[in-house]
């Protein structure tokens, strides 16, 4: 029988140069005719000869986390050699140097004056950081107008806690955000903008922050709410997206912070969408209108996320999660509930913990880990080189040990402060231990194992404490021994 040869393996797609990138840009200004977006446009010579060096160092060898990506800034951050006010600045701000360091690629600088949306040309977009990023002309845009604009264009905003980011070149009182289409992308620029330049005064993270709220976050929303129908219909649709994945959405009345016992305060960014020429004509006004609900988080040591409703939806109604100060995971965690993306980590310290047993996901002792902020990175799996033996113990938990012979164990990954680490290894008791074990993409991280001569009836058949738990519970218990 004559069969047909399989088909060739599909060629990968080669990314785009930073060069081709920058093209692209200039190509989507034409397109777009919006011309007010930009205080200062570079010329397309200057910004390719940049791009080309980022090209030229990809093919050096350099690891550029941001190569080719295209970014926009706003007045009030210096860039070097661009207009800032009246002066022209030798040295560029230190987030701009760190992300064109990282491969970035400054394609102008936007201005503070009200412009048109992304979407509908006569409603307000706010500023033009949002626009350019919602039209695809860069790829990323820093600012200092914080949640609104991002709402208004359906672009999502990253406001850190304050401090974390260094204010050197940045001439304004309110902190630097960051405009993306995607929250993967903006947790990568601001773990590349964090941390101290020795110039200005920073914050460093907490011995003990917490890193997750648990599978059931507990979140605040206004009692009270005045909003226009397409504003409300979206915020309600959010929190039912948060309770179905199994959080716990209480109202509460007049928050003006995140209240007490709860994980995040959930807000509408924007009560509804103006027009154009009423914010033009009433720029203050309308601006305090759409802030009102927002103000106060430039105002209180809090970190923000601004998330578009749904994926693809352009309509100027996200959301904004606050949460407390240095707690910028939880923030980020909760709002891959509306973006579906990914949950990725902020750059804070912390030590990673590998768990098999009672300490997994819904099984009796997870609470000692979500209630000391620890937060659920992956599932993972060990190298051929572990067995698990079944220890008496209450709840009953599974041993790992060494074995020449062995297999691959399934387990979980969390990770702690480091505060939260040093309390859950005082929580071990014999003859459970902290120890390394080898996982199957190469790393060491620490787990929870016992003493190797812990005595308990091996588990030879399992791979994972699931798997056994599942067994025991259709065909009775089998106890040690």
């Amino acid at each position: 029988m004559n069969t047909l040869p399989p088909d060739p393996a599909p060629v990968p797609t080669t990314p785009p140069t930073a060069s081709e990138r920058v093209i692209a840009a200039f190509e989507r200004i034409t397109a777009a005719g919006r011309p007010e977006l930009w205080s200062t446009l570079r010329a397309v010579e200057d910004v390719l000869v940049d791009a080309k060096a980022v090209d030229e160092r990809v093919k050096a060898g350099e690891d550029l986390p941001l190569a080719g990506t295209v970014l926009a800034v706003p007045d009030l951050i210096d860039v070097a050699g661009q207009p800032s006010g009246r002066s022209v600045p030798e040295t560029s701000a230190t987030v701009v140097a760190r992300l064109t360091a990282a491969g970035a690629v400054v394609l102008g600088k936007t201005g503070p004056a009200p412009v048109a949306s992304a979407w509908d040309r006569t409603k307000t977009g706010g500023r033009g950081a949002a626009v350019a990023v919602a039209l695809g002309i860069v790829d990323l845009a820093l600012s200092t107008a914080g949640a609104v604009p991002a709402a208004l264009n359906a672009v999502v905003a990253l406001k850190p806690t304050r401090g974390l980011l260094p204010m050197t070149g940045v001439r304004a009182a309110e902190p630097v955000s960051v405009y993306t289409t995607g929250l993967v992308a903006g947790r990568r620029a601001l773990a590349l903008m964090t941390g101290p330049d020795g110039l200005s005064a920073t914050r460093t993270w907490p011995a003990d922050v917490r890193l997750g709220a648990g599978e059931h976050p507990r979140i605040a929303v206004p009692a009270e709410l005045s909003l226009g129908d397409a504003a409300r219909i979206a915020f309600e649709s959010t929190v039912k997206r948060l309770t179905a994945t199994g959080a716990v959405v209480e109202p509460v009345a007049d928050p003006a912070e995140v209240p007490e016992g709860f994980d995040a305060l959930l807000l509408p960014t924007v009560p509804d969408h103006p027009d154009l020429a009423e914010a033009l004509a009433d720029p203050a006004g309308v601006g305090h209108r759409l802030a009102a609900g927002t103000a106060f988080a430039n105002l209180l040591d809090v970190a923000a996320v601004t998330v578009p409703v749904l994926p693809g939806d352009s309509r100027p109604f996200g959301v904004t999660f606050l949460t407390r100060a240095f707690e910028d995971q939880i923030g980020l965690d909760l709002a891959t509930v509306c973006t579906d993306e990914p949950m990725t980590p902020y750059p804070e310290p912390g030590e990673d913990v590998v768990v098999f047993g009672a300490h997994l996901r819904g099984q009796p002792l997870n609470t000692e880990l979500t209630g000391l902020g620890a937060r659920f990175t992956a599932p993972v799996r060990t190298t051929e080189r572990y067995r698990m033996v079944l220890l008496d113990t209450e709840p009953p938990q599974p041993g790992v040990l060494d074995a020449a012979e062995g297999a691959t164990l399934d387990g979980e990954c969390w990770r702690l402060s480091p505060a939260a680490f040093d309390r859950f290894a005082a929580t071990l008791k014999a003859p459970f231990v902290l120890d390394r074990v080898e996982l199957d993409d190469g790393s060491r991280p620490w787990a929870v194992r016992c003493e190797p001569t812990a005595a308990g009836t091996g588990l030879d058949r399992y791979e994972s404490w699931r798997g056994y738990v599942r067994f025991t519970s259709t065909a009775g218990l089998r106890g040690p021994g």
